[in-house]
């Protein structure tokens, strides 16, 4: 699957989500898109944005790579990672962000992440 996500006045954001990490969780989202909500910054670790997704934990894991996405339960979360990562709270992995991470990097609390799109991949 394939999100597409925008941040105004700074760029696109895509990644690869895979439904094998965390099928519940990545069915849930793709009925909630379009999402969009204001960065918050947990020590310059992730980025998140709050959704009004509720899903339970799946398949969750606390250590992330840089550029991955997962979603937080705890929180109702969706979160990229910009540095590697070990959690506080369990989350559920979804995928891994494939153009746009410096847009992430340079995100600022209070910007607007929104996620357009959750599509099949083109030939899937």
């Amino acid at each position: 699957m394939e999100l597409k996500a925008r941040v105004p006045g700074r760029g696109e954001v895509v990644g690869r989500l895979f439904k094998h990490l965390s099928p519940v969780t990545l069915t849930k989202l793709i009925r909630a898109v379009p999402l969009d909500g204001h960065v918050n910054m947990f020590e310059r670790n992730f980025a998140y944005i709050l959704t009004n997704v509720v899903t339970g934990e799946e398949k969750s894991r606390k250590e992330f790579k840089k550029g991955e996405i997962a979603f937080m339960p705890a929180g109702c979360m969706v979160c990229f990672f910009l540095r590697d990562t070990k959690s506080y709270k369990p989350m559920n992995p979804l995928g891994q962000v494939t153009e746009g991470l410096p847009v992430l990097e340079a995100l600022r609390r209070g910007d607007t992440i929104e996620i357009r799109s959750i599509t099949p991949l083109s030939g899937s």
